[in-house]
């Protein structure tokens, strides 16, 4: 009897372990799809949502992918190296060139100190949130001319 208790403890605890483990690995793997004000998403790194992928390449160069089609960029490859997207608090999306003290692209003279976010949205569409739309992948950016 007490080996039929041991081993039913020890069957709940493993599967306990194994629950927590899957759950870890789901929110590990769990797609970004925002940035938050101070938040950088560094050169290979990306945003997805739905079937849509914005990634920084490592050619300094922002693109919104739907599969393998490019449905948008910020015409910056070669521009820069070693470059991250940044979102200011003050609402203004920028890409930096590492070591640059000036930006490369940003999303526009906008600036909103409200709380505002960066998001992919399933249906493809960038939006910079604030209190209202500041920008997103439908209007265009402002390239730093060097």
């Amino acid at each position: 009897m007490a080996s039929t208790i041991r081993s039913a403890a020890v069957s709940s605890i493993l599967l306990f372990i194994a629950v927590q483990i899957l759950l870890a690995a789901h929110s590990c793997s769990a797609a970004r799809s925002k940035m938050m004000p101070g938040e950088t998403l560094l050169a290979g790194k990306s945003l997805s949502a739905g079937h849509y992928t914005l990634t920084m390449k490592e050619d300094c160069n922002l693109e919104l992918r739907h599969g393998k089609n490019i449905t948008w960029e910020s015409h910056t490859s070669g521009l820069g190296s070693k470059c991250f997207l940044y979102l200011e608090v003050r609402g203004v999306l920028v890409i930096y060139s590492e070591g640059a003290s000036k930006f490369i692209w940003r999303s526009g003279p906008t600036s909103n100190p409200l709380s505002s976010e960066f998001v992919l949205q399933p249906d493809g569409n960038a939006v910079l949130f604030a209190t209202t739309n500041l920008w997103s992948t439908a209007l265009s950016g402002e390239i730093m001319k060097t």
